[in-house]
């Protein structure tokens, strides 16, 4: 019985698969409630992925977050390398889309559909 238990629960440094429709959704939540910017999204993302759902290890999350730090777009990048490690291009889309729709639905919301503030547009 006790060698069965040890096969059902995965080893502490071990990944887990996720669905897309959950990593999707992770990204919604985190891009919807996320504030402070994107060290507090990278804090947010170690603490879920990592040592939570143990989607992606700490090695790689590591090495994806300095990689994407070192890019323009600090946020999206993050999350769309991080995306991109755990799911293939299909993840680093999700993560992006995730992360940004609903700060650009938020705006859009309020200055008409354009999702550009009036004093933009000229």
């Amino acid at each position: 019985m006790h060698a069965a238990l040890a096969r059902a629960a995965p080893a502490a440094d071990e990944t887990v698969p996720c669905t897309l429709r959950g990593f999707l959704f992770y990204f919604l939540r985190l891009g919807t409630l996320g504030f402070d910017g994107p060290i507090a999204l990278a804090g947010y993302m170690q603490r879920d992925l990592v040592e939570r759902r143990r989607w992606i290890s700490k090695e790689d999350y590591v090495e994806g977050l300095a990689l994407a730090q070192s890019a323009p777009g600090p946020a999206v990048i993050t999350v769309a390398f991080i995306g991109y490690l755990v799911a293939g291009p299909v993840g680093a889309t999700l993560a992006a889309i995730g992360v940004f729709l609903p700060c650009y639905s938020s705006w859009s919301s309020r200055r008409g559909t354009s999702g550009v503030p009036h004093r933009i547009r000229r």
